[in-house]
């Protein structure tokens, strides 16, 4: 294969997969096992209660407009990608470029909303993704139109043991991360067990993947463990605090004796 069909096939193998995954990602809003998901409805229904649109219809129909948006993007970079294999460069093109303008139009969109919800850090990234989408097409376009040499893979002996080297390195990493998911992938759901700091005081710190429903579930386990007590106040630690930042979460229960509140 020619070095310049290996970066166009390289292009659109990361633009495929990119919007692939996004799809899958508002098909699969939610923590699993070696995946987790963001959730898109929270936070459009967030976004548009800042401008005081809190009925989440208007979540709801944003949200199924731009996942639809996103999924013709993606069916647009596959169809580019399949023409590619088949030798098709004309017919692969026309469809790579109409990907570029969908996604072009997609993050024009985004940085529309950054701005009229106040993001600004979203809108840096949209706004750089929006210009390497300009620079993909520019390569891709210069890159067909040029003469290319072909690639020839030669392995030597440094070569060899670069790839020894490597997949040691590589299986060992992976061995390690799937003993440390084996081991504390509980943690997803399982209630965190507070202890008491001052008294009337409980800390619980949350691990890392802990969503709104390790959330849930601890409270309600704390109100049946301790039903003399009644939550009047929960505070989350400040950042100064939170050692790790953002590997968890440090929450704070305020509470009193129910006992004291009758005789008062």
């Amino acid at each position: 294969m020619k070095e310049k069909n290996i970066l166009r096939f390289s292009i659109l193998f990361y633009w495929t997969f990119f919007w692939g995954l996004s799809v899958l990602d508002k098909i699969i809003p939610d923590v699993h096992h070696l995946w987790v998901g963001k959730d898109f409805f929270a936070l459009f229904v967030k976004f548009f209660g800042s401008l005081g649109l809190k009925d989440p219809i208007f979540a709801t129909i944003a949200l199924a407009f731009i996942s639809s948006l996103e999924g013709l993007n993606f069916i647009f970079y596959l169809l580019a990608s399949i023409n590619f294999l088949k030798g098709k460069e004309s017919l692969s093109q026309k469809w790579f470029f109409r990907a570029i303008f969908t996604s072009i139009t997609l993050f024009s969109l985004f940085s529309i909303g950054d701005q009229v919800f106040g993001d600004r850090f979203q809108l840096l990234e949209h706004g750089l993704f929006w210009l390497i989408l300009i620079a993909s097409w520019i390569l891709f376009k210069y890159i067909s139109n040029s003469d290319g040499k072909s690639l020839e893979f030669k392995v030597d002996k440094g070569v060899k043991i670069a790839i020894a080297i490597g997949v040691l390195i590589t299986a060992g990493a992976s061995i390690s991360i799937i003993d440390f998911s084996s081991k504390t992938f509980t943690n997803v759901s399982a209630p965190v067990e507070g202890t008491e700091v001052i008294k009337d005081v409980y800390k619980f710190d949350f691990p890392f993947l802990a969503d709104k429903l390790v959330w849930e579930t601890t409270i309600n386990s704390f109100k049946e463990k301790h039903p003399e007590l009644k939550i009047n106040y929960i505070y989350t630690g400040p950042s100064e605090l939170n050692s790790k930042k953002k590997t968890h979460m440090l929450l704070y229960v305020f509470t009193e004796k129910l006992g004291l509140i009758k005789d008062n």
